[in-house]
């Protein structure tokens, strides 16, 4: 398994550590299976970057909006006025909800360049 993907969990006191464990003994007890998850001693907590913070909120609305585009795509040509310009908008607003994402690795290439 790679460890980019692997699972673990940072219990904060005795009563937390307990109660991570007894879970995942009933896992492998009811599965019949062992469970990877790594149990790890509290780390210092970073916040993400901020395009990925309310990350739900905002996939909702990319994802309604893709939805949109979908939908429109799928009806004839000229269903209703302004048809086409309403996906283009709904397309764009997918678009820049993405750039933040798409960006970011690039200022970090660029400034090593500096």
């Amino acid at each position: 398994m790679s460890a980019q993907y692997q699972s673990a969990v940072w219990p904060q006191n005795e009563t937390q550590l307990g109660a991570v464990m007894a879970a995942i003994e009933r896992v492998e007890r009811t599965r019949g299976r062992t469970v990877y998850t790594k149990v790890e001693k509290p780390k210092r907590w970073y916040d993400a970057e901020w395009y990925h913070q309310s990350y739900n909120n905002k996939n909702k609305a990319r994802l309604a909006a893709a939805f949109g585009v979908f939908v429109l795509n799928n009806i004839p040509h000229g269903s209703f006025p302004g048809q086409e310009p309403l996906k283009t908008v709904l397309g764009g607003a997918v678009f820049l909800s993405l750039l933040p994402q798409l960006v970011s690795p690039f200022d970090r290439l660029l400034s090593m360049l500096d």
